[in-house]
């Protein structure tokens, strides 16, 4: 049996595809860390790691003999670079945010006490702009977001070559995650309204950890959850391929476990809800998976004691902690049938940028410029102000925001980009037992969640979402391509 291990002897990997890995591990770890990126600093250097990253995976690659397996060969990542059809897709999408911004109708003025906006002259048959200052937000602060989020899925589709590069980085998204939970228990019991203990949140937010809105940290946990699960099915799979008499899959339900617990005390009612239909989803395909492939699974006997010594630790941390409020949220949420404030406040929101999309559906209203211009919709309803308690900024619903943003041609751009990746999908049907078809059910989540918020106004949430599409989509084609050409080197 030994000697059967020993003949399947993966390749080493190529200096530049170890290269691609860590800009994109640091890139993808950068962004949580950094008030999940929604900062001006933190987006220019998210850029920069993402043209970094870039730029090492166009490098061309010569593999000896010791790398290829056989006979030496070169690969150019320009070829496949131009067949993504999403590169093409992204850069139409960038090239329309500049025409936007070079077009704008408005101008952003303010005074020591109020801001106001100047119609100013524009062409009328271009997608337009509000021209303000790049560090309150401008279609150019969102330019550098889509550029690196574009950046990031190219690098991720012609950088990465084999399977267990994906998985590596998979681990570390998952033990960033971890040490990121941890840091939030530090900072809730401890430092309360401080994060990481040195800067103070602005008033009226509840910030977690690094992230300064709590549902931003609630969306991304979420999707880290999905990964961690993820995981777990991969490396029960390998120990069961490599007859291996254990795995760390375990270690990986603990871990998502743990991301649970950070749910929790983020008090998220809409992260929580849909990491429970997440997790009832997975077990479906968790079941349906055990009968139609019965050799793949989980070691059950080992996650039942793994899953009851970590629910005893979080009775006891539950026992330990005040975890009331999350009952008092849900009670409230029940009892006043969707009259609670916040709730309300949301409906009057939807319904103010409902009639701001049905103004400006063709043309849009600019990248960036959703919060200039919809004050003119929500201040109809004086009552979503709450006395002066909140600002409305968003719609709280990237389904609403972004179409009243782009316009009806940018939100063509992205639905041809969303029907590139359905159409991959769809053919890669025979795969649904994949491993990686979990990924897709917790990147559902997140848009799902998007109708009732805006957690791809998070660039650390939309780049990890847009990172966990790809890799799964390259899972695919990369376990479809072993499976043709039966070499087991190329995991």
């Amino acid at each position: 049996m030994q000697k059967f291990r020993s003949e399947r002897k993966r390749l080493p990997l190529h200096p530049l595809e170890k290269a691609v890995v860590a800009a994109v591990a640091i890139h993808l770890c950068f962004l949580p860390w950094a008030l999940g990126s929604t900062r001006a600093w933190a987006q220019i250097i998210s850029l920069c790691l993402a043209t970094v990253g870039f730029a090492i995976a166009l490098l061309p690659r010569d593999y000896n003999s010791a790398q290829s397996g056989g006979t030496p060969f070169r690969l150019s990542p320009w070829p496949r670079l131009l067949k993504f059809p999403l590169f093409w897709v992204g850069l139409a999408l960038l090239v329309y945010i500049v025409i936007q911004g070079l077009n704008p109708s408005w101008a952003f003025e303010q005074n020591e006490k109020v801001w106001w906006l100047r119609r100013i002259e524009s062409i009328s048959w271009l997608p337009t702009s509000v021209e303000a200052p790049f560090e309150r937000f401008n279609a150019w602060r969102e330019l550098i977001i889509y550029a690196s989020g574009w950046l990031l899925v190219c690098t991720l589709w012609i950088g990465i070559t084999r399977k267990r590069p994906l998985q590596l980085l998979l681990i570390i998204l998952v033990s960033n995650a971890c040490v990121l939970a941890l840091a939030g228990f530090a900072q809730n019991m401890l430092f309360h309204r401080i994060i990481l203990g040195l800067i103070r949140a602005p008033d009226n937010t509840t910030p977690f950890a690094t992230f300064i809105y709590h549902n931003h940290a609630g969306a991304y946990f979420s999707l880290l959850i999905a990964c961690t699960v993820t995981m777990s099915v991969i490396m029960a799979d390998q120990r069961i391929a490599k007859m291996r008499k254990s795995s760390p899959s375990s270690l990986f339900i603990a871990a998502a476990i743990l991301l649970s617990g950070a749910l929790l005390v983020i008090l998220s009612r809409g992260a929580i809800l849909l990491a429970g239909a997440f997790f009832v989803s997975f077990g479906l395909w968790l079941w349906l998976r055990g009968r139609l492939k019965p050799q793949a699974g989980l070691n059950s006997t080992v996650n039942l004691l793994v899953i009851g010594l970590f629910l005893g630790i979080a009775i006891f941390t539950a026992r330990s902690l005040d975890f009331s409020n999350i009952g008092v949220k849900f009670t409230k949420l029940y009892r006043q049938q969707g009259k609670e404030e916040s709730a309300q406040g949301r409906i009057l929101a939807h319904k103010s940028a409902q009639q701001m999309l049905s103004d400006h559906w063709g043309r849009g209203v600019g990248s960036g410029a959703f919060s200039y211009l919809f004050p003119a919709y929500i201040n109809k309803y004086p009552e979503a102000y709450q006395d002066g308690k909140l600002f409305w900024r968003h719609a709280h619903s990237d389904w609403l925001e972004i179409p009243i943003e782009l316009g009806l041609v940018g939100c063509a751009i992205l639905l041809l980009g969303a029907g590139v990746v359905v159409i991959f999908f769809i053919k890669q049907r025979a795969k649904w037992s994949s491993p990686v078809f979990v990924l897709l059910i917790g990147s559902g989540q997140t848009l799902a969640h998007a109708w009732f918020d805006f957690p791809f106004q998070s660039p650390a949430v939309l780049y990890t979402w847009l990172a966990l599409i790809i890799i799964a989509m390259r899972w695919l084609e990369l376990e479809t391509s072993a499976e043709t050409t039966r070499d087991p080197a190329v995991g």
